[in-house]
């Protein structure tokens, strides 16, 4: 039995009997090809056009579908009921994303050392359900290893576009890593044999890439072992342990820069960005890109208390796992999430170069979506 009241539209649904819409909401979200494009799925209705007394006028529920009569232009609707249980927001925010349903990050530590999600190069080409693997353990876990790779130069960029396609930014759309004894190239520390602190990298964007990838071309050296720490972990033990240095470092704005022959990139955002949830969307954190904090002096102490607190936890030794790559393996990493860094190595004891390519987000999870619907 469906009940028209004054702004809604109650009826029983398999998965809420109590299930109620707006009016407005059903109005908007009609199907019909008068309304929505019946190819392109597109909206056609103007959301703005529907008239703020819009209501049913009568309603009928027929085998599977609700069938809506509306008080302006004797317009009908039809709504399957499985679509409306998928939508019902009556119940709380619903999500009909398949590739993030029910999704939640599985937050690591050190014990993650021995159970990297690792995967074999070529079965990313060959086997769907391969590479639907390494996009879900990027989404779940932010952090994969890859063997087996041809050392080939721009083979990152070609795995890039296999997935989805290459973000590109400021620096080479195709980034060399190296340093050559007596002579780096030492634009930023990466490019010299010093260590490299777990960090996210282009902090300095409202809009940092999203997946960040390394393929070693040669690795030869001693030392150099890659490194990375769980933001997701970082950020849970900060709010368990810390509510207002976590509240604090969510609200603060910290200016980053990087800059090179083809751009200067400046930009002010809390490290640690929260969603309309209060979860964590993007995590921010790079010691060597952070600039001269421009904040109230009343705020600068419980800032920097907080910023301390949080650089502490990213160096414990329980939140940071330790790893070899080799000639051949590429490491990739939720850039949004993960840090990653690397310890110091001896440039004389052999060759050590890798290139560096990215990714967006979006991007893996919308081959991840076109992969289930195979």
């Amino acid at each position: 039995m469906v009940n028209l009241n004054a702004s809604t539209l109650q009826l029983p649904l398999d998965s809420n009997p109590e299930a109620e819409f707006h009016y407005v909401w059903l109005r908007d979200n009609c199907n019909c090809n008068e309304c929505c494009h019946s190819d392109t799925k597109e909206r056609i209705l103007v959301s703005a056009d529907i008239p703020l007394d819009i209501a049913a006028s009568s309603a009928s529920l027929d085998e599977q579908k609700l069938k809506v009569r509306w008080n302006q232009s004797n317009h009908v609707s039809v709504y399957d009921l499985s679509w409306l249980s998928q939508h019902d927001y009556s119940q709380g925010s619903f999500t009909d994303d398949p590739a993030t349903s029910g999704f939640m990050p599985r937050v690591w530590g050190r014990e993650f050392e021995s159970s990297i999600p690792t995967f074999q190069y070529r079965e990313l080409y060959q086997s769907d359900a391969a590479l639907r693997a390494w996009c879900e353990s990027i989404r779940d876990y932010g952090l994969t290893i890859i063997r087996g790779a041809p050392s080939n130069e721009g083979e990152i960029e070609r795995f890039a576009e296999h997935v989805g396609c290459v973000r590109e930014t400021i620096y080479d759309r195709l980034h060399n890593v190296r340093a050559t004894p007596g002579e780096y190239n030492a634009y930023n520390v990466a490019s010299t044999t010093l260590e490299l602190k777990p960090h996210t990298d282009m902090p300095n964007y409202n809009n940092p890439p999203g997946v960040q990838m390394f393929h070693f071309l040669q690795n030869d050296s001693v030392g150099g072992e890659s490194t990375a720490v769980d933001g997701a972990m970082v950020v849970r033990q900060l709010q368990e342990r810390d509510p207002d240095a976590f509240k604090i470092l969510s609200s603060t704005p910290v200016r980053f820069r990087m800059f090179s022959d083809r751009g200067d990139i400046i930009n002010s955002n809390p490290l640690l960005t929260l969603d309309v949830n209060g979860n964590l969307k993007v995590f921010r954190f790079s010691n060597q890109l952070a600039q001269p904090a421009n904040i109230a002096p009343e705020q600068m102490d419980a800032f920097y208390r907080a910023y301390r607190k949080l650089g502490t936890l990213v160096e414990a030794p329980e939140n940071k796992v330790q790893f070899r790559l080799n000639t051949g393996d590429i490491m990739a990493t939720n850039n949004l999430r993960v840090m990653h860094g690397r310890n110091a190595y001896d440039a004389d004891s052999g060759g050590r170069h890798l290139q560096l390519s990215y990714m967006d987000y979006d991007d893996v999870l919308s081959r991840l979506r076109m992969l289930m619907k195979k």
